[in-house]
């Protein structure tokens, strides 16, 4: 449990990882701000809005792969010589992005977004209310787990591949998902997992309840998973100095 607290104080807390959310939630503003008095409709503005919320956790994922990147020289080590095992490390790291994803999301829509549609639609939109907080909190768990877990099988693969050169990549995972994540809403398809996850969001907020692609988007971040725990299994113990940032 330590662990698990240590990760979210890390993700969530700490000055890098706050003035680094914080930064992401106001460029989220600005383009909600720009699509919102493009569309001047607050449903089409809820959609581009769940794209925002894909490209907080994007942002967070950069950071996520980082201390994958950073544990790797040791992690081998305590893997094979301590007491602590590789799915309670696993999991610690997904449980402290997962928390940050949420609080950031949580307060990006509750206070943030707001303030955004009284500015360009004249009215105070109050987009979370009691009556869809809960399928919220899910639909954008579900979504952030399934980008969580497809960096950390990308990470993973090439920490195995490549060993510490996998930093060199690190910071090129925010601008893929960046790219992905703005062809999604021209992109309709439940082939496309980055619309899947946008729409999961967009679909708790306008309707109050869950969508049944939730099922489709957490089973296939599960899947990416479950392969990244396997592929990370067969990482090698790296000296520090290797790491290149």
């Amino acid at each position: 449990m330590e662990l698990e607290k240590s990760m979210i104080k890390r993700f969530s807390f700490s000055p890098t990882s706050m003035s680094y959310m914080l930064g992401m939630m106001l460029l989220d503003s600005i383009g909600l701000y720009f699509a919102l008095n493009g569309v001047k409709n607050i449903d089409a503005g809820i959609i581009w809005y769940s794209v925002a919320i894909l490209l907080l956790v994007a942002s967070l994922a950069t950071g996520f792969s980082i201390t994958l990147v950073y544990h790797s020289s040791a992690l081998a080590y305590y893997v094979r010589f301590s007491k602590l095992r590789m799915a309670n490390y696993i999991l610690s790291v997904f449980t402290g992005s997962l928390v940050s994803t949420i609080l950031y999301s949580v307060a990006f829509t509750g206070l943030v977004t707001p303030l955004i549609t009284k500015v360009t639609l004249g009215k105070l939109y109050e987009i979370l209310s009691l009556s869809n907080v809960i399928p919220f909190i899910v639909s954008t768990a579900i979504s952030s787990l399934f980008i969580l877990s497809l960096t950390f099988t990308i990470i993973s693969s090439l920490l195995v591949k490549l060993g510490a050169k996998a930093s060199n990549y690190a910071y090129y995972i925010f601008f893929a998902f960046l790219a992905l994540s703005d062809l999604s809403p021209s992109a309709s398809s439940e082939f496309n997992p980055f619309y899947e996850a946008a729409n999961v969001i967009s679909y708790s907020l306008i309707h109050d309840s869950l969508s049944v692609y939730c099922v489709e988007v957490l089973l296939l971040a599960l899947l990416l998973l479950a392969v990244g725990s396997v592929i990370l299994k067969r990482i090698k113990a790296l000296r520090l100095e290797e790491v290149v940032w």
